[in-house]
Parts: C-alpha cells; sequence; structure tokens
C-alpha cells in the first residue's frame, strides 16, 4: 500500500526526500533542545521560586528581627521611661512615640501597663491586644493583620508593629514575588499590585504542604506560585503563597520554540531548493537517457547517444548505453544478414517449408510455397492448412494425412483443376523461438517425378519386350540347330545361321539405340541422317522371326514388294538412335498383344 504512495518521479522522491530528511534533522535537534530548554526553563523558574522564598523568609526574619531591635531600644531609652515614671503627660508621650515611629519606619507604637494602652502612635491598632497575655508576631487586628513585636520594661510592655501589607510590598520589590496570605483557608491580604489572581489557581497549595511550586496561566500571562513557610508558624493555620510571574521565561522558550519552527521552514525550504537543484543536474541527463533508450527501443540504433553531465556516474552510464547501443546494432546487423542469408537459402529450395500449430492452423509458409500452389505465403498464414491444401472428394482433409514426426507421406491435392501429388516430411518444431508453432512440414511437388517413374516402368517393360523377342528368336534358331542339325539341309542350316547373325545384329543395334538414349540424357548425342532401304529392314525382320514361327508352326505371309519405276523407291532418311528406338517401341506393342502372330502389310511403293 505503501509502494503506491510513492511517486515515481526522481524529482518528487528526491525533494520528498530532503524535506523529511530536513524535517527528521530539525525535529532530531529541536525536540531534544526544546524538551532541554523546557527542562531548563523549569529549573531556572524553580530555582527563582525558591530563591525568592528563600529571600522572602530572610527578609521576614530580618524584620521580625529589626522591629524586636526597635521594641528594645525604645524600652531602653531613657526618655521613654522618664515620661512613664512620672505623672504621664498623655501629650508629650504621644508626641516622643509619635517622633521614634516616624524615624524608625514603624506604622504603630503602642505602650500597655497593667493590660491597659496608656500611649500610641501611628495607625490607631486595637487597644484590647494590651488585655492578651500573649501577644504573637502576626494578630489581626480590625480587619488587618499585623507584624508585631514587643519588650516588657518594669511595668510597662512596649508593642512595635507594622501592617504585614506594606512589608510584603517591600519584599514584592526586592523578590518580584506577589503574596497572598491565608489564615484557615481565608484570604487575608491580597496582593496589594492590583492584579487580580485568581484564588482557584494556587488552591492546590492549601490543600497540603506541597514542595516546589505550580504553574498556570491567566490573562496571558505566566505564573509560578509556592508554598512560603513563616518562621514560627510553618504552615500551619497562616500559610503564605509566593507567586512570581514567569512570563519572561515562557515568552523566552516560545521564542525558542519559533526560533526552531523558523529554523525548520527555512532548513525545509533550502533542503527543497538544493534538490531540486541536485535532482534537475540528475534528472535532465537522466531524461535524455530515457529519451535515447525509447529510441533505442523504438529500433533507432543509428543515433549515437551525446548526453553529457558533471556527473560521473551518469557519464559511466552514458558509455555503457553507447557500448550497448553499437553491440546491439552489430548484431542486429549479422542477425539481418544471417536472416537475410536464411530468407534467400528457403527461397532458393524448390520444396516449400511451412510450420503449423496444435490446431493445423498455419504459422510460416516459406516462398517455395508460391511455387506448389501459386499462392502467396503470407496469404497462408493465421489460416487452416486444409483451407489452401484442399484433399480430391472422397479423402480425408490434409491436415490428418500428415505424417508422424520424421515421417514422410504422398499426399494429393487439388490444384487449378487438376491434381498434385506432393511429399509431406513432417518434424517437431518447438524451439523457444518458435512461438505456438508445433510442427514443420517440408512440401515437395513429386507430381512430375510420379509421372516420370510411371513412363520408366513403362519404357522398362518395353525395352525388355524388344530384348525378349530377338533373345526369343535367337533361341528358337539355336534349338533348332541343336534338335535338327543332321537332319538339315546346307540352305536350311545356312538360314538359320543368318537367322542368327540378324537376331545378333538387331540386338547390337538394340543396345546402340539404348546407348545413343543415355547420350541423348547426357546431352552428348549427335544425328547423322542416312538412306536405308525399307524393304532391307522388313527381310531382315522376316528373317529374325522366321524361327518363332517355325518353330510354332506358323506361317509368315509377307506380299512382294511392288517397285515403281517411274519415281525410284528411296527410303526416307534413317534416323538412327531415338528414331529407330521410337519405331521399335511403336512396334512392340502389336508383338505383346498378338505374340504368336505378325502381319507385316507391305503396300507397293515408297513407305515414308
Amino acid at each position: 500500500m505503501f509502494k503506491k504512495l510513492i511517486p515515481n518521479r526522481f524529482v518528487i522522491q528526491l525533494v520528498l526526500f530532503f524535506i523529511f530528511f530536513s524535517l527528521g534533522t530539525a525535529l532530531a535537534i529541536g525536540i531534544p533542545a526544546t524538551l532541554l530548554i523546557d527542562r531548563q526553563t523549569t529549573n531556572q523558574v524553580q530555582v527563582l521560586t525558591e530563591q525568592a522564598a528563600q529571600t522572602t523568609i530572610a527578609l521576614y526574619e530580618y524584620r521580625l528581627t529589626r522591629m524586636q531591635n526597635l521594641a528594645f531600644l525604645l524600652g531602653d531609652r531613657p526618655t521613654l521611661n522618664q515620661l512613664l515614671s512620672e505623672t504621664p503627660d498623655q501629650q508629650a508621650l504621644d508626641n516622643y512615640l509619635e517622633t521614634f515611629r516616624q524615624n524608625s519606619g514603624l506604622d504603630s507604637i503602642l505602650v500597655c501597663r497593667d493590660q491597659t494602652a496608656i500611649g500610641t502612635a501611628g495607625d490607631q491598632t486595637d487597644q484590647k491586644i494590651c488585655e492578651k497575655s500573649q501577644i504573637e508576631a502576626l494578630q489581626v487586628l480590625d480587619g488587618q493583620t499585623w507584624l508585631l513585636s514587643f519588650t516588657t520594661e518594669a511595668q510597662n510592655t512596649i508593642i512595635v508593629g507594622q501592617r504585614l501589607s506594606s512589608v510584603f510590598d517591600e519584599f514584592r520589590s526586592q523578590t518580584g514575588m506577589q503574596y497572598i496570605l491565608f489564615f484557615q483557608g481565608n484570604q487575608l491580604i491580597p496582593d496589594l499590585t492590583g492584579s487580580n489572581i485568581d484564588i482557584n489557581a494556587v488552591a492546590p497549595l492549601l490543600e497540603g504542604d506541597l514542595e516546589g511550586y505550580i504553574d498556570f496561566e491567566q490573562d496571558n500571562q505566566s505564573y509560578a506560585a509556592s508554598l512560603i513557610p513563616i518562621p514560627g508558624y510553618g504552615t500551619g493555620e497562616y500559610k503564605l503563597v509566593g507567586i512570581i510571574n514567569t512570563q519572561q521565561f515562557s515568552a523566552l522558550n516560545q521564542q525558542f520554540r519559533n526560533t526552531i519552527l523558523i529554523t525548520l521552514l527555512g532548513v525545509s525550504i533550502v533542503g527543497v531548493i538544493i534538490a531540486l537543484l541536485i535532482s534537475g543536474r540528475i534528472s535532465r541527463p537522466l531524461n535524455k537517457l530515457a529519451g535515447s533508450a525509447a529510441n533505442l527501443s523504438g529500433g533507432d540504433l543509428s543515433t549515437p547517444l551525446e548526453t553529457r553531465s558533471k556527473i560521473w556516474e551518469i557519464d559511466q552510464l552514458t558509455k555503457a548505453l553507447e557500448d550497448a547501443r553499437v553491440s546491439l546494432k552489430q548484431s542486429l546487423d549479422q542477425l539481418r544478414l544471417e536472416r537475410d542469408w536464411i530468407e534467400n537459402l528457403l527461397n532458393a529450395i524448390v520444396e516449400g517449408l511451412v510450420t503449423i500449430d496444435e490446431k493445423s492452423h498455419v504459422t510460416f509458409a516459406s516462398q517455395g510455397i508460391e511455387t506448389i500452389l501459386g499462392i502467396s505465403p503470407d496469404a497462408l498464414i493465421g489460416y487452416p492448412i486444409d483451407q489452401y491444401f484442399i484433399s480430391p472428394q472422397g479423402e480425408a482433409p490434409f491436415s490428418r494425412q500428415i505424417p508422424g514426426i520424421n515421417q514422410n507421406n504422398k499426399i494429393t491435392v487439388q490444384r487449378n483443376g487438376g491434381e498434385t501429388l506432393l511429399s509431406v516430411s513432417s518434424s517437431s518444431f518447438v524451439p523457444p523461438e518458435a512461438g505456438n508453432a508445433t510442427r514443420a512440414l517440408l512440401i515437395r511437388d513429386v507430381t512430375d517425378e510420379e509421372r516420370i517413374h510411371r513412363l520408366m516402368g513403362e519404357f522398362i517393360a518395353n525395352i525388355t519386350h524388344e530384348f525378349r523377342t530377338p533373345l526369343a528368336a535367337l533361341s528358337a534358331s539355336v534349338e533348332i540347330l541343336m534338335d535338327q542339325l543332321p537332319t538339315l539341309s546346307p540352305q536350311e542350316t545356312r538360314d538359320l545361321v543368318k537367322a542368327l547373325n540378324i537376331g545378333v545384329i538387331n540386338l547390337q543395334s538394340l543396345i546402340d539405340n539404348l546407348i545413343e538414349a543415355a547420350s541423348i540424357e547426357g546431352g552428348r548425342f549427335k544425328v547423322n541422317p542416312q538412306p536405308v532401304e525399307l524393304d532391307k529392314i522388313l527381310r531382315d525382320a522376316l528373317g529374325m522371326i522366321k524361327p518363332i514361327a517355325e518353330k510354332h508352326k506358323l506361317d509368315i505371309i509377307s506380299p512382294k514388294a511392288e517397285t515403281n519405276s517411274a519415281r525410284p523407291c528411296r527410303s526416307p532418311p534413317y534416323r538412327p538412335g531415338i528414331g529407330q528406338f521410337a519405331f521399335q517401341f511403336r512396334q512392340a506393342q502389336p508383338v505383346r498383344r498378338e505374340h504368336h502372330y505378325h502381319n507385316v502389310n507391305h503396300r507397293g511403293g515408297c513407305s515414308g
């Protein structure tokens, strides 16, 4: 599934690779850096909060100690003791206490005696505090929280105090914290800066003695709040919450995140630009090579590859493709020459070559088929072989008469209104490049050969007959001589010997004719015409056949030749060889049909 989503274009792949690589690199660096900055920011906020809390505690203790010292200092002053020992002058006492308060920076001074206030200065505090047997450092009087310190001199108790809000206001300028004091879950001293911090944001600190700090945001500002233990009170009924503004750290962290994001975007853009430059540098020569490869696949092997680039690998690929093109061109030229040679060889063969598939459809036909059928070889391809090789009526189709593998058979087909005898040889033909061809048929027209073979049989039969006749005459003459020689007269003996001589001469003439026929076949025949007397030929024939007739007790009737005094009798020119051979061949037919009777009808005049 993911492979389908990946584009095939090299440029897109390279751009995506650089983008992902840039993003991955930026994320691999940015995420740890961001986490580190967050952690560092958290540590800084925590350290800052802890330092502010410790500073607050130190300032609180210092302020409490300073107020204790001021109480002791005020109680040890002789003027105050003098004013308190005499009959108190209330106006003088109050003026003295007010002067001391202003010089010491206190908010209130209270002098008690016998649980009754005898002198006050500054803000009027609840004078009922003089009635308490124990005065605490933190005291809520008239809805305000005070920081108090006291000392007892003789019968007098001197109490000095400052409003806690003013104390924390001084602390805030030094620690940067805002303070909220809670007593039994109720807010006592709100932040005097006028900020409206939601109390619910720091509520988790009131639920337990949490260590560290908590983060919260309000009004697009970031804050860190921590619980500060009050010396002498801890985190019991009074709980002091210090709140510090961490917006600068959040802004710094956000600025760093933005810097990482901008850097990431810039790196991605630079990566895309680099990817486009590199991909263009690579894809342009590759596209040219692809075009050249397309030309090669289209058969254009003559155009050389001339792609040049500044990349060594692409140049090597171009050289390899160019070498392959040259080698392929040479191989194709060689194969083309071999193919032409094979085609010329097949076309030069008189026999026709046909390949057929399993369904007896023609898949290839050589030029020799056109000589046999008179049809173009291309017209046969793809059609059933029975469509063009048509068997005579009553015979099986041509495809069923095809012989088996490595066998031969003679099959008759119809052609041009007649019949043609074909010699068909079959062989298996299943090389890888043969396609769907399964058998190869070698077809040869043997009609003329069969006719010549038949004529040769008839010729041999006639020759046999021609030899048999003179041999029979010689045999008959020899038998008569052997059986009747003592009883034969000299004339009869001479006639028999003469018949033997004529038979031998006829056999020699027949052999000469066969030799001359062979000369004709060999192209060495020469004609020497000579005149010959027909009567002599007839007499010789009668003389040769006479012993056979006598043996079988037959009579030969031979009319006498008539002469024409006005026109000398001349025989037509004697043509030895083929002419005489043809004459004897024609004369052999009646002898073979009527072996025991020869009737030579010789009409008067000259015979042509």
